[in-house]
């Protein structure tokens, strides 16, 4: 076998290498932003939630100043803002679990790569 066969065939043997690498490197990157996405959707539940107790917090102290803050938990719960904001709250909270779920089954589909030896290496 002359020198010039033996270079065209680790050249061909390297351009395989480099495609699976390529392959590998492009499944993983599609992961991860699966991920980042998942996590960014999970941060803005996270803060509708926050708007929401910010809400109730608001009403609460309207209602105090105004001298027309209820004297139960009961009354206050049944005021329409803040009963909104709590179904609200009750939503968001119930997405936010749905998330990290998907989120965790994402993250199990993402396992580190095992390394693989090929014959030559």
């Amino acid at each position: 076998m002359a020198i010039w066969e033996k270079a065209i065939i680790n050249m061909q043997k390297g351009a395989q290498r480099l495609a699976a690498a390529a392959a590998l490197v492009s499944e993983r990157v599609k992961c991860e932003l699966a991920i980042v996405r998942l996590r960014i959707k999970l941060d803005e539940v996270q803060s509708r939630i926050d708007e929401q107790y910010r809400l109730i917090g608001r009403r609460i102290v309207n209602l105090k100043n105004g001298d027309a803050l209820p004297k139960t938990a009961e009354q206050l719960v049944s005021d329409e803002e803040i009963a909104a904001a709590v179904a609200e709250i009750e939503a968001c909270k119930r997405e936010r679990e749905d998330l990290r779920q998907e989120l965790a089954q994402e993250q199990a589909a993402f396992k580190p790569a095992e390394k693989h030896e090929g014959p030559g290496i």
